[in-house]
């Protein structure tokens, strides 16, 4: 039987790959990814899960993102001319898409020795977006497999550790933080370039920063993204980093010190319920970050 996504013999070693590389899949005309489809999980789905907005640069200011003015179902279903870009997230919670997403990454696994794949926090996320428009950049805190369904995309690709590139504050997660990151057009001498048409695929390592131009007709991409002990760890020892910045103590990357890492971590699994409870009582995000780390926190 065909894999629905393919990685080639010798792609992957014993590691975690740090650096993107590219696969096939065979999901290109899967009916999921039919537009009715998608305008009809989009309408089913929490108000939470959809985001969508007008057009946009690589270097968006998220406080001015401009509204297309539409529903999430009538973006899908006039994306030809809306000129719009949408992600429906968590696309896991229908069952269809659940059950894609699974097979998907059980396969990898099954190909890269489990390795690569995953079984922690799967999720998966559906882009569709209309001729010629951009995704800003950005980094996702998840390893991550995009997939071109329909439609051609480039992407350009950055190294997170580049500090020309992105500065130590800005990878780092806080609540409620934006995820676009700021752009210059000289960035793009640094760039992987990737070209995607339906079929291909690319890994996309974590927190490395990205953005996206869509080619001439409406495209449809898979995102497929799951963790490991190591992305866990990594993204906790982020939002630690960031709380300790907000209250004057800026911190060393992670892997500097690997003992005070744990002790960081350990640090974030005591505080993070913590948080979730206070934010579930004030039933505001923003109050409870000033009751952590104070109002000046909120405010930058």
């Amino acid at each position: 039987m065909t894999n629905l996504i393919e990685v080639q013999p010798g792609t992957v070693g014993k590691e975690m790959p740090t650096k993107t590389f590219r696969l096939k899949h065979q999901l290109a005309g899967h009916p999921l990814f039919q537009l009715d489809r998608l305008a009809r999980l989009a309408a089913s789905l929490p108000a939470d899960s959809i985001e969508f907005n007008g057009p946009v640069e690589p270097g968006q200011d998220p406080r001015l993102t401009p509204s297309n003015g539409l529903s999430a179902e009538e973006t899908v279903r006039r994306i030809e001319e809306c000129q719009s870009w949408m992600v429906i997230k968590n696309s896991e919670q229908d069952p269809e898409y659940k059950a894609l997403l699974d097979a998907c990454l059980d396969q990898v696994a099954e190909q890269t020795g489990g390795v690569m794949g995953g079984a922690r926090r799967r999720q998966a996320f559906i882009f569709v977006t209309s001729p010629n428009n951009v995704t800003p950049l950005h980094m996702d805190p998840e390893y991550n497999f995009l997939l071109q369904i329909r439609g051609s995309k480039r992407m350009s690709l950055f190294d997170q550790a580049d500090r020309e590139i992105v500065s130590e504050e800005n990878l780092e997660l806080f609540p409620g933080k934006h995820r676009n990151l700021p752009y210059k057009d000289a960035f793009e001498a640094k760039a992987t370039h990737q070209h995607l048409m339906p079929g291909d695929s690319i890994f996309v390592p974590l927190f490395d920063p990205h953005w996206v131009q869509n080619g001439p007709e409406v495209s449809v991409s898979f995102s497929i993204t799951w963790h490991t002990d190591t992305s866990e760890k990594l993204v906790k020892l982020s939002y630690v980093n960031a709380g300790l910045r907000k209250l004057g103590f800026p911190q060393a990357s992670a892997g500097t010190n690997k003992v005070l890492d744990g002790v960081k971590v350990a640090a974030y699994d005591v505080a993070r319920p913590l948080y979730d409870a206070v934010k579930k009582f004030v039933g505001d995000r923003r109050k409870a970050v000033a009751i952590f780390f104070g109002r000046t926190a909120v405010a930058g």
